[in-house]
């Protein structure tokens, strides 16, 4: 029903997670709180803000704006599904991305099952435990750390400051290509969100200060530094 891709890593998802079970759905915000009464609620603000970006099309005809679409079945589906849920697992949602991580191969195996277009199973990934720990393994590198950002939501004052800073140290820090996609405004996938940062993003650089002096910039984005170990 689905390939299992091998994720060779240095440790479990969040040290007791074997497998990540990736899903496209839309407005999966609303899966954020699974309680009745604060699910309906995030229900009716996602109409809400659907309608207003339609500029009130459906609602000057008297229909729901999700008439005709899989959205809110898809939601209701996969709420029912996590509910249902035995044995533990963590929930991260980004964007229009649900990611599950868990224990429970058969979660992914009710999620295949799924008949509803909008709820796309996208990716099911293994963890297998084949790196050092505490280090970045890389063919080869010119830098000798690379520090990882916080994923979480920055202004755009905040997200010019962070290019400004990293412009400055051109030569010296070295930031990924995607990092710096979105601080420029220049999203190369089309799940990109403007406001937050992403998980993957990094910075590789020389000295392992250097993360202290981004958290100076920008309190709070650093998420871990790590020494870099090349292979070659």
């Amino acid at each position: 029903m689905y390939k299992v891709e091998k994720d060779d890593r240095s440790s479990l998802y969040y040290s007791q997670y074997e497998y990540c079970v990736t899903l496209h759905i839309p407005n999966a915000s609303c899966l954020r709180d699974l309680q009745p009464v604060r699910f309906e609620a995030a229900i009716r603000n996602a109409k809400y803000w659907d309608e207003q970006e339609r500029g009130g099309a459906f609602k000057n005809r008297g229909r729901d704006v999700w008439e005709g679409t899989n959205k809110e079945s898809a939601l209701r589906e996969t709420r029912n599904i996590l509910l249902e849920q035995a044995g533990a697992y963590k929930a991260v949602i980004s964007y229009n991305v649900l990611s599950l991580y868990t224990n429970n191969i058969k979660l992914a195996d009710r999620f295949a099952k799924v008949g509803n277009p909008s709820v796309h199973l996208h990716l099911v990934r293994r963890a297998v435990i084949t790196k050092p720990a505490g280090v970045v393994q890389l063919q080869e590198s010119r830098h000798g750390y690379r520090t990882y950002l916080r994923e979480r939501k920055y202004s755009l004052d905040q997200r010019n400051l962070l290019l400004n800073f990293l412009d400055s140290r051109e030569g010296t820090l070295r930031p990924c290509g995607a990092l710096m996609a979105w601080l420029r405004q220049q999203p190369k996938y089309y799940m990109a969100n403007p406001n937050y940062s992403r998980s993957h993003y990094f910075v590789d650089h020389d000295h392992p200060n250097e993360g202290t002096m981004l958290s100076l910039v920008m309190p709070g984005i650093v998420r871990k530094t790590m020494p870099i170990e090349t292979t070659k």
